[in-house]
């Protein structure tokens, strides 16, 4: 599928660009469905059917923010996976040039979001990572891969960095021990996160410094996103997601970018494909708002479930 520019409204050009979209259709580790190739194209093309006025934020994105959709990250269909982390390193190179905008990486298997955090930051032991996911993502080998879409977080840790991992339901029983070890990693499970809600927003809105928002669409309930290589039952509501976007985009943070990972392009169209793509416009727009955002926030959540 030929790639176009985001709800296919006409490029600013990348240096007049307010926020960028970096499709990257990376798929060298995938452990169950496979199709995390056709992602990044599939979200972009049906971004070309959504509405460019958003009714909760009032953001017009004819108006702002003004979009460029980066060429996507090449990837070689025979590149062997004991070369995943020198691929890593050349993107991250290539990243570090748009710092100075938001960036939002659509893919592609969750590996990449090693590579993306280490393109937007100098140091990752400053970043925070709030990760919205099924999978806690922290396996030192995964297939005995140490570089993997399920040992992705724990590469990250491993630099340093914090993470806040919301919805998580499917993990070893060495991923929960390092989660009770390690003050740099709490996590929210998908069991108790009704009575955590509230604790998670207010945790979520004290955060300072740089935030990456990283959401393995497997994270929603597969009633929402079902086309994903292994989706798992108990995610979160389209409003709960909705709500956690928001509080990220309204606190005292710098929020750096955010990526979408894991999905499947359906195979008839629309399948969930525009539900994707309305869920990178939500992101934009929340990224887009920052400071009004925050009297849409003062309300009392009643999405607590």
């Amino acid at each position: 599928m030929e790639l176009t520019q985001f709800f296919g409204i006409p490029s600013p050009g990348l240096d007049a660009a307010d926020a960028l979209i970096l499709p990257w259709p990376l798929e060298k580790t995938v452990s169950y469905g496979t199709g995390t190739q056709s992602g990044p194209g599939a979200i972009i093309e049906a971004s070309r059917q959504i509405e460019l006025f958003d009714e909760e934020t009032l953001i017009d994105f004819q108006e702002r923010p003004r979009l460029h959709t980066l060429e996507p990250i090449e990837v070689d269909a025979a590149m062997p996976a004991d070369r995943l982390q020198e691929h890593l390193a050349a993107v991250a190179h290539t990243i570090a040039r748009f710092r100075e905008r938001f960036l939002v990486t659509l893919g592609g298997e969750h590996l990449l979001t090693y590579g993306v955090v280490l393109g937007l930051v100098d140091n990752p032991a400053d970043l925070t990572i709030v990760q919205i996911d099924a999978h806690a993502d922290l396996a030192d080998e995964l297939g005995k891969r140490r570089w993997s879409h399920g040992t992705v977080m724990r590469r990250l840790w491993e630099r340093g960095c914090r993470l806040v991992q919301i919805g998580i339901r499917s993990l070893s029983k060495a991923e929960h021990e390092l989660i009770e070890d390690s003050p740099r990693i709490e996590t929210f499970f998908a069991h108790n996160l009704t009575r955590r809600w509230v604790e998670l927003l207010e945790l979520l809105a004290r955060i300072e410094g740089p935030v990456y928002l990283s959401l393995d669409v497997d994270g929603l309930d597969p009633s929402i996103i079902p086309s994903t290589g292994t989706p798992q039952p108990n995610g979160l509501s389209w409003q709960q997601t909705m709500e956690l976007i928001r509080t990220v985009a309204a606190g005292p943070n710098d929020w750096i970018g955010a990526d979408v990972v894991e999905f499947i392009a359906s195979p008839h169209p629309p399948g969930c494909d525009i539900t994707v793509a309305r869920l990178v416009m939500k992101i934009l727009a929340y990224s887009a708002l920052r400071v009004g955002v925050r009297e849409l926030n003062e309300s009392p959540s009643d999405v607590a479930g």
